[in-house]
């Protein structure tokens, strides 16, 4: 018999390595969006994750880091702080239960979380430099292909979520 049977061997947790590589991957993938003008920064993923995912406690801490990654992009891109997140409380709050009752079509209501997310995005920091009298951000074609290789990516990793 062992002097101590309740210690466990090699009890490292996996969970934290799992954060820990998700944390790594978002800001890799930051950096190669900055680099690379034609790589998108999958915006529109996270936020329809952060609208899919918000209720569910098993996945908050993605949430966190969905809506923590969501402000840094908006810190490297020249948009107003927490943009995203004034974004997500408007819609969430105004607009989610009229589309989710409205919508059958699961593709359909990725496709509308992902063009928010960028389109809203856009009319949000419009009407803050209109307010504070800045210069208004550029509306490129650009968006336009982001929105949608994220729609393809979200279907390919939310096809059972929604």
């Amino acid at each position: 018999m062992q002097v101590f049977s309740n210690m466990r061997r090699n009890s490292s947790n996996p969970n934290y390595l799992k954060i820990f590589l998700v944390a790594l991957c978002l800001v890799l993938l930051q950096i190669f969006s900055n680099l690379f003008q034609f790589f998108p920064a999958f915006v529109g993923v996270f936020f329809a994750y952060i609208v899919i995912n918000i209720e569910n406690e098993e996945d908050f801490i993605y949430v966190f880091f969905s809506f923590l990654y969501l402000t840094y992009y908006e810190l490297n891109k020249g948009f107003f702080v927490f943009s995203y997140i004034l974004l997500f409380v408007i819609f969430y709050n105004l607009f989610y239960q009229k589309i989710e009752n409205s919508f059958k079509c699961k593709n359909c209501k990725l496709f509308i979380y992902i063009s928010v997310a960028y389109i809203g995005c856009f009319f949000l920091n419009a009407f803050g430099a209109y307010v504070l009298k800045l210069e208004y951000p550029s509306f490129s074609y650009e968006y336009f292909y982001y929105i949608a290789f994220d729609f393809i990516v979200s279907i390919i990793f939310f096809r059972s979520k929604i």
